[in-house]
């Protein structure tokens, strides 16, 4: 049951990261702070995830899925 639900996890993690190929945030980054006069600076980072990360974690919830009802039987 437990092997079973990991694998479900890993097969939604899977098909959103096949969906979602690039993960985009925000980092600010303060350059000077003097008395009340403040500068920062935003940068856009992008982390790309390739599709196989996508592939290896469905391909993972399957097998954990098959192995966890063959051990139910």
């Amino acid at each position: 049951m437990k092997k079973s639900l990991i694998g479900m996890i890993l097969l939604v993690a899977g098909f959103l990261l096949l969906a979602y190929q690039v993960y985009r945030f925000a980092a600010h980054e303060s350059i000077f702070n003097l008395a009340s006069i403040q500068a920062a600076q935003e940068a856009q980072l992008r982390l790309p995830l390739t599709p196989l990360f996508g592939s290896v974690a469905i391909f993972a919830g399957v097998v954990l899925i098959v192995r966890d009802r063959d051990r139910a039987s």
